[in-house]
């Protein structure tokens, strides 16, 4: 997938993200928190685009050398293409060359692609909570140390 391109997100984006949000996700994020995720200095939002269409993105926040993965996206049309492995991927490169050296997500249990995803990557189990993400939709809790 030679045309993929991937970016850091700008203001421009917001629209395109709040889609693919709501398209894409039982409990999309507000504009303001999208923006926030572009602006902050602490906060890293990625950007895949394919022939000029956001097809996927991630944010994570960062204190200090740590850092959690808020959301990754990746608009229905697109999956299954790798594009959200090689976004992944290159968040967790721009989060070491910040000088991150771990890093934390939490994922809903059943979400058996994404759990495969952060596994490849490395990450492991290491908590869970219960009802997270509502009733009967607890979160597994994973990390991973990028030294």
């Amino acid at each position: 997938m030679a045309d993929l391109v991937i970016r850091q997100g700008t203001l421009s984006d917001i629209q395109a993200i709040m889609a693919l949000e709501q398209g894409s996700i039982e409990h999309p994020w507000e504009s303001k928190a999208v923006e926030a995720l572009i602006t902050d200095p602490n906060k890293t939002c990625l950007i895949a685009e394919l022939d000029g269409t956001i097809a996927a993105y991630v944010g994570a926040e960062s204190v200090l050398d740590e850092s959690n993965i808020g959301n990754i996206v990746t608009h229905k049309d697109y999956r299954g293409r790798g594009i959200a492995t090689r976004l992944f991927n290159a968040l967790l490169e721009e989060l070491k060359a910040q000088g991150i050296t771990k890093v934390f997500l939490e994922v809903e249990h059943d979400n058996a692609p994404a759990i495969a995803l952060y596994k490849r990557s490395g990450f492991a189990d290491y908590g869970y909570r219960r009802d997270y993400y509502g009733k009967g939709k607890d979160a597994v809790l994973m990390s991973l140390e990028l030294c």
